[in-house]
């Protein structure tokens, strides 16, 4: 229903759009769109296509005029209705002034292998990339927009972003392999990949997780395998990341221990804030399941931030339910890490107390 009315709602803005031009039948298109998450309580809808039937004064009839628009919806909680905020019009010359370079690296080994051959595919257009896993767009919209990646013998993803024109903009993503053997999951397991932007140039990947209650197992760059279940695979210092995690660790045969995984993003060090850092955290389960999330727009303070991400439960049986945290903490760098640090109630940040005193890199 949300969507159907979203739907009358944008054939209307077009009508609105074409009056005065003609008084034909305005046709909108809704077969190729597609929807993602750009913000919190934010969704981006591409490929919404209007056809509208131009009069021919020299020879009679009509010319169909195509037009392809992207529209921004925020969700309002108090209606449970999607609003559209923004629509833009794909293709139009004043607003195709943004650049954007994409970097596709293994997300298991990190920057040191780069994935060369990916299609990278952003507003319709697609470019491989090159050796060094890069692929160059020029004259796109200024505007949120899906870049997709695919490539052999990698899981396909997508990623979101937001195109200006002040600068070249630059996204990295970090694929999965897709089998076993080269480090994709297998029964059983989860991966957590993190990329960002140019700054805060170092963010870190922690998670905790269950080894004997109440005591807990604390991964991050200074511990990689902590509790032996989980590996930190990749840990990145200088900007884009990815940063990884996975549950059993890479090309091993644990059985994830029954318990509360929880994992989070904390601004290790440089300028700006994980807010507007470019942030995409993906959880990938291996029957397939991937969940993406990006940090909210507002509430941060700068170094010693931290991001709670998600809650992961394994139950006796071995099944997993997960759920958005979504929760920022501040000003965590005093004492020692302990091992034995306590569930949060859920929906708060991650227990302060694995974060102070960590050791310099």
């Amino acid at each position: 229903m949300l969507f159907q009315r979203s739907r009358q709602i944008i054939a209307g803005l077009f009508m609105l759009c074409a009056a005065g031009t003609s008084s034909a039948q305005l046709t909108i298109d809704f077969s190729s769109t597609r929807g993602t998450g750009v913000a919190p309580n934010q969704v981006l809808i591409e490929n919404v296509r209007a056809f509208l039937p131009i009069p021919n004064p020299y020879t009679g009839g009509t010319t169909t005029q195509q037009a392809d628009y992207n529209v921004i919806f925020q969700f309002d909680p108090t209606t449970l209705h999607l609003v559209p905020v923004n629509i833009t019009q794909a293709g139009v010359g004043a607003n195709n002034c943004a650049n954007l370079q994409v970097v596709v690296n293994n997300a298991v080994t990190g920057a040191s292998a780069p994935v060369s051959g990916a299609l990278v595919t952003v507003a319709g257009r697609t470019v491989t990339t090159n050796s060094q896993g890069l692929a160059t767009f020029t004259g796109l919209p200024a505007a949120p927009t899906l870049v997709g990646i695919a490539a052999p013998s990698y899981n396909s993803t997508s990623q979101a972003t937001l195109l200006t024109c002040t600068s070249t903009n630059a996204v990295s993503v970090a694929l999965s392999p897709a089998t076993g053997q080269n480090g994709g999951l297998t029964a059983g397991q989860f991966r957590v990949i993190l990329t960002w932007g140019a700054n805060p140039q170092d963010l870190d990947s922690h998670m905790t997780g269950p080894i004997a209650e109440p005591s807990r197992f604390h991964i991050y760059y200074a511990d990689k395998s902590s509790g032996g279940l989980c590996k930190l695979d990749v840990d990145d210092t200088t900007s884009y990341g990815p940063e990884t995690v996975t549950c059993p660790a890479t090309n091993t045969s644990g059985t994830l221990r029954p318990g509360v995984y929880r994992y989070g993003v904390h601004h290790y060090s440089g300028v700006g804030n994980i807010g507007v850092s470019g942030a995409n955290v993906r959880l990938e389960l291996a029957n397939g399941t991937v969940y993406t999330y990006t940090p909210p727009a507002t509430g941060w303070t700068g170094d010693d931030d931290f991001w709670t991400v998600f809650e992961l439960t394994v139950f006796p049986n071995g099944s997993i339910s997960v759920a958005p945290v979504n929760t920022i903490g501040h000003n965590i760098s005093d004492s020692n890490v302990p091992m034995a640090a306590q569930i949060p109630q859920f929906g708060s940040a991650e227990n302060p107390a694995i974060l102070r005193n960590l050791p310099s890199k």
